[in-house]
């Protein structure tokens, strides 16, 4: 729970930046082997699905920031006239 948000939504919030930075990515990857085709050595597969990975869990890091945002706009009952 962070910033005093629900727990839920801090999960679903950092699953949803993980899931959107590994669809940006993979769709980056498609791309660059479309116009440069596939790797010459196998090892940049490898290469290519850690990044995925790290891509995810960067993504998930996120989350506490953007909540840190969110928690900023939020209008609390102590400092409304």
């Amino acid at each position: 729970m962070s910033q005093g948000l629900p727990r839920e939504g801090t999960r679903r919030l950092s699953i949803g930046l993980g899931s959107l930075a590994v669809i940006g990515c993979t769709i980056a990857y498609i791309l660059i082997i479309e116009l440069h085709g596939p790797p010459y050595w196998f090892g940049w597969w490898v290469v290519m699905a850690v990044n995925l990975a790290a891509s995810f869990l960067l993504g998930r890091l996120l989350a506490p920031l953007l909540e840190w945002i969110i928690a900023g706009y939020q209008v609390h009952p102590e400092t409304q006239r």
